[in-house]
């Protein structure tokens, strides 16, 4: 096959069939601006090494429409923080809601540890869910009908401009004798977290329902009520962390497909930027949608601390799942997505809104693009 004139990618960079995805054009739009097609970064943090790509998905480089994925890491001397955000197609400022859940989010999840060595992830969602809220309004992109709108109205008007899904790793840089501690909260949607051990990627938290005839694409988005669910683990040396928008999570599915194995094969050890580019833009048929992906392996080389004589060693993935959820919430609209019509969607109720908002920083009054979320950076 002849390579087509201008193509990003060449037709061999595939996982299957790449059907028509080589032949198209990326093009350009108003919403674009400030939205690269593609967002790459790398780091080493100590015996973290971390690959990071979001790229716009083959049917957005077809419309002209904006990549509505997007990450964010945070790294200081107790945790590494990834969040990885996927914005809600329905809505048409979703780029905006992906980039300020997942900025917010690792800066809340770094301090809450920081703070309190933990994190309460339902309270981290009513907490992203106000940032998205104050960006939409900041922006212009939502204002609510009245002088002096109800969070509920506040939620309807963003909703309908722009929604995400979030999820949310903190990985320790301090190991125990068990690997370093990990937990991955799943707070909106349906992205996914995958272990790398053994050449084989293991789903540890998140993803499509799979249980039914069809995969359920259904999402409960932020802003709005939402009930996290968290997972703890440990990674061991020479073991990896995924975590991927379902741009990702489609193609690897339960880790046991063609596809999924060839990633777990090339993702054994850290590749480099540009191979982890063509791996996360790999062409496939049908699978055209956004894909983001974030990568953290521990060295081979890392030393775990001694076992001590009166603790036994717990199993490295077993994992105990922790649902986060403090109260029941509504159950949300139907289809796919952010439906901002429901009324009782929201941040459980106004009174909780009011106590968030007090127990703010007093630097947090300063408008979303003058603070840049300063007020959540740990101190």
């Amino acid at each position: 096959m002849t390579e087509p004139s201008g193509a990003p990618f060449d037709p061999s960079n595939a996982l299957g069939d790449p059907g028509w995805q080589p032949e198209v054009r990326a093009k350009g739009g108003p919403l674009n601006v400030g939205v690269p097609d593609t967002a790459l970064d790398f780091l080493t943090h100590g015996p973290l090494e971390v690959r990071a790509c979001s790229s716009r998905g083959w049917s957005h480089r077809y419309l002209g429409t904006p990549r509505q994925d997007s990450f964010c890491l945070w790294a200081d001397d107790q945790v590494l923080v990834v969040g990885v955000a996927d914005g809600v197609s329905e809505s048409p400022q979703s780029q905006v809601a992906a980039e300020t859940g997942a900025r917010s989010a690792v800066k809340l999840a770094a301090d809450a540890v920081a703070r309190s060595g933990g994190v309460d992830w339902v309270n981290l969602s009513r907490r992203v869910s106000l940032r998205i809220v104050d960006e939409a309004e900041y922006r212009q992109l939502a204002a609510a009908a009245g002088e002096n709108p109800s969070i509920e109205a506040r939620l309807r008007a963003t909703r309908q401009a722009m929604a995400t899904t979030l999820i949310v790793a903190v990985i320790r840089t301090t190991p125990t004798p068990d690997g370093f501690p990990c937990e991955v909260g799943v707070v909106a949607g349906d992205s996914a977290a995958y272990v790398l051990a053994g050449g084989a990627l293991t789903p540890v938290s998140g993803g499509k329902d799979l249980t039914g005839p069809i995969a359920s694409s259904h999402v409960r988005p932020l802003p709005g009520a939402v009930e996290p669910e968290s997972v703890r683990f440990h990674l061991r040396p020479g073991e990896a962390l995924v975590v991927g928008t379902d741009g990702i999570g489609d193609i690897v599915g339960d880790g046991t497909g063609e596809a999924a194995l060839v990633l777990a094969e090339r993702w054994t050890r850290p590749p480099t930027i540009d191979r982890f580019l063509c791996d996360v833009n790999a062409y496939r048929r049908t699978f055209d949608d956004d894909r983001t992906a974030v990568v953290v392996w521990v060295s081979a080389d890392a030393v775990l601390p001694p076992v001590p004589a009166d603790e036994p060693v717990v199993a490295a993935v077993a994992a105990e799942a922790v649902v986060a959820s403090e109260e029941p919430s509504t159950e949300a609209s139907s289809g796919g997505g952010a439906d901002a019509s429901d009324a009782s969607d929201v941040l459980d109720a106004p009174t909780i809104v009011l106590e968030i908002l007090s127990e703010r920083p007093e630097a947090d009054a300063a408008t979303p693009a003058d603070q840049g979320d300063e007020g959540d950076s740990p101190q």
